[in-house]
């Protein structure tokens, strides 16, 4: 006889098993308010603020007033699903094999989860070239000066194995004795901020971000449903969520890694508008209003494409990126222009 497990036994197991698989969720927030209305789509807003402060004299007022900018984004609501099926004939011969299809689930979506959370962490703008070829400690303390949080807490660094190898391998680090990192190679901290470890992050670079910064905001909860034919004595399991995950506030993040090389290029900007006069590319150019200079080999794909003549509308920002790519997007040379 088949043994039919209830949905909800089934449905907590495998949530539990992709909790604890994704030690991700523990680096963003999850957010519940798509719930609460109709709708598959979440516009991001990501926002900009530009000011001067002015030591002013009684009577006076300031001659200038800080501007706001925002990007938006739409994002979509995606279901993120696996399905699995086995035979009554296979249960018989291993019992085990349920227990196993739900752990090979949960991975399976765990690393989807965590993929599109790096993918996220890629659109922060705030970027800083390496002092030299690789990373250095003293790069990780200008960076957090570039942030400039007075309260660091909550703040968190991303590295892979090349990160890793070069600040074990820094005499200012192994001077300053910051952490267990130097001996467990697992987690320790950096200048008091904690260091954590993934394949995910890309080669050659560093990102220092917190939780706030990317947010998965949940449509539906998980769910579990289970069909049967009994003919054929075949089982059908399948596990669903819906949600989206996105970067929304890049304020308190910053990717470090190789500068590109500089790409000539200057602008005029008049009424809102840039005209771009650029030298040598023989690639792809892109721009983005209010970014740093991107690192290279950096993934400006979603960089909007210059055609080599058409003014550039930006708004109120007061410098614009450029970058020179490849056919993937990927940055070969690049520079920022102040307005």
């Amino acid at each position: 006889m088949n043994t039919v497990y209830e949905n909800s036994v089934l449905e907590t197991k495998l949530t539990e098993l992709f909790n604890s698989k994704l030690a991700v969720r523990s680096l963003m927030t999850v957010d519940d308010s798509l719930k609460e209305g109709a709708g598959l789509t979440k516009i991001i807003n990501r926002y900009t603020y530009n000011g001067t402060v002015e030591a002013l004299a009684g009577g006076q007022s300031n001659s200038a007033a800080g501007t706001l900018t925002f990007t938006p984004e739409t994002y979509t609501v995606k279901r993120y699903q696996q399905t699995f099926r086995y035979n009554d004939v296979e249960a018989m011969q291993d019992p085990a094999l349920i227990d196993a299809a739900l752990a090979g689930a949960a991975d399976v979506m765990a690393n989807q989860v965590r993929s599109e959370y790096f993918a996220q962490l890629a659109h922060i703008k705030n970027r800083r070239a390496f002092s030299g070829k690789s990373l250095t400690y003293s790069d990780i303390v200008e960076a957090l000066g570039d942030i400039g949080r007075e309260v660091e807490q909550g703040l968190f660094i991303l590295m892979g194995a090349d990160g890793r190898t070069a600040i074990r391998k820094d005499p200012d680090f192994i001077a300053a004795q910051q952490g267990e990192i130097l001996y467990s190679g697992q987690f320790g901290t950096l200048c008091g901020i904690p260091v954590l470890f993934s394949r995910l992050v890309p080669a050659g670079k560093v990102i220092i971000t917190d939780k706030a910064a990317v947010k998965f905001f949940v449509k539906k909860e998980a769910s579990l449903e289970q069909s049967r034919d009994i003919e054929t004595k075949e089982n059908t399991i399948v596990y669903e969520r819906h949600g989206l995950i996105a970067l929304v506030d890049d304020t308190s993040s910053v990717i470090l890694g190789t500068a590109a090389p500089a790409l000539t290029a200057s602008a005029n900007a008049a009424d809102g508008a840039v005209t771009l006069t650029v030298s040598g590319a023989s690639g792809t150019v892109r721009y983005l209003a209010d970014a740093d200079a991107p690192l290279l080999a950096d993934d400006v794909s979603h960089w909007a494409i210059w055609d080599g003549a058409s003014p550039i509308e930006i708004g109120d920002a007061n410098r614009i990126a450029v970058a020179e790519t490849d056919t993937d997007g990927l940055v070969i040379k690049s520079a920022v222009i102040t307005l």
